[in-house]
């Protein structure tokens, strides 16, 4: 379903709906509370600290979560105990009957807009709750509503949204880690890993320009480092260029793509002395391990969507129309503008400086 015909069947069946629902309690002793979480990995591990506390608070409920194929490996990596059940939102119809024949006592809504997903939490539960966006009916299909602020990181609103059920803070991303996957990882003593690939509608306005990061790794190579790019097999097309230009030894540049899981890159994450990434799942997989991160931002704004790590720095392009997305579908028409004015020697110095701060894990000044 295209984001337009969502709003509009979303916001003529809020209308029509509400007046025939008043807010019904919130089940005190629920059997089985079902999350409703379809795509991204980022999404679902910021959402991650949120799932905690609803276990913390339900220790007797079964927590289900449903999600998307995009973000299944990330579902696996919750530290709380869920059910995964993966379900196709496309087909509101049939989410519904899948939904209800999970038998949730409760539904919790964790996507911040589509009116489809609230809408599958309406009909398939006897309590609901989810966000309401500035200037949406959104929030009418809920039994309790939480303002979803565009002014503030999103953690922050999935924060506000589990103190409102009653669940407590989440502002902690937790997922479990596995140490097994540590297993044939490559050494990370003096390894900065790249990122360069994003997923989602907006990938081609996260993009950083491949004589930027052709740069960057010739710069932090020129310093004693060695750069690995990460990613999934796909992205070993976007990596290809920027090492064929770069013309670095294959020692000292690399790529990773498709030679680690998620689990593992998660435990790489917590041991390299850097990750530079574009805003994308990988960026939250570091800040979910504490890890030491640069995101580079320009489509979003650092302070909405960046790494919460506290070892972590956002850089936002200084673009005028910087951080024109909020939600994900919006479109501007310098958006492929933006990421290009971040400049190579911007991030470098800024990589430098976090990679100097940290001097027992600086690469030999001999390699």
């Amino acid at each position: 379903m295209t984001r337009r015909l969502d709003r509009a069947v979303g916001t003529a069946a809020a209308s029509l709906l509400s007046p025939f629902r008043s807010s019904r309690p919130q089940p005190a002793d629920p059997r089985r509370i079902l999350l409703i979480q379809p795509t991204a990995i980022g999404d679902t591990l910021i959402a991650s600290g949120l799932i905690s506390a609803i276990e913390r608070r339900y220790p007797a409920a079964e927590i289900v979560v449903a999600h998307g194929p995009s973000n299944a490996a990330a579902v696996k990596m919750l530290e709380a105990r869920v059910r995964p059940v993966q379900v196709g939102f496309a087909n509101p119809a049939r989410a519904v009957a899948a939904l209800k024949a999970l038998s949730p006592d409760m539904i919790v809504d964790l996507t911040p807009w589509p009116y489809a997903t609230a809408l599958c939490a309406h009909f398939s539960a006897p309590w609901s709750a989810g966000f309401n966006p500035q200037g949406s009916r959104r929030g009418r299909l809920f039994d309790l509503s939480v303002p979803h602020r565009t002014d503030r990181h999103e953690i922050d609103n999935l924060d506000a949204l589990s103190q409102a059920i009653g669940a407590g803070p989440a502002r902690e991303m937790r997922i479990s880690r596995d140490a097994s996957a540590r297993a044939d990882l490559p050494a990370s003593d003096g390894l900065v890993l790249c990122h360069v690939s994003a997923g989602g509608a907006r990938a081609a306005a996260k993009a950083w320009p491949v004589e930027n990061w052709v740069a960057l790794a010739r710069g932090l190579v020129a310093q004693g480092y060695q750069v690995g790019f990460t990613g999934v097999p796909a992205d070993a097309e976007a990596v290809a260029p920027i090492l064929e230009v770069a013309a670095l030894p294959a020692d000292r540049a690399f790529s990773l793509c498709g030679k680690l899981s998620l689990a593992a890159l998660a435990e790489l994450l917590a041991e390299v002395p850097l990750l530079i990434s574009v805003d994308t799942g990988v960026l939250h997989l570091s800040a979910a391990v504490s890890g030491r991160a640069i995101g580079l931002h320009g489509p979003t704004h650092a302070a909405r969507w960046g790494s919460v790590s506290p070892a972590a720095l956002g850089l936002d392009s200084p673009h005028p129309a910087g951080g024109f997305v909020q939600y994900g579908w919006e479109d501007h028409p310098q958006a492929e503008e933006i990421m290009p004015m971040l400049t190579p020697e911007r991030v470098l110095s800024a990589a430098l400086d976090k990679l100097e701060a940290q001097p027992r894990l600086r690469a030999n000044e001999d390699a």
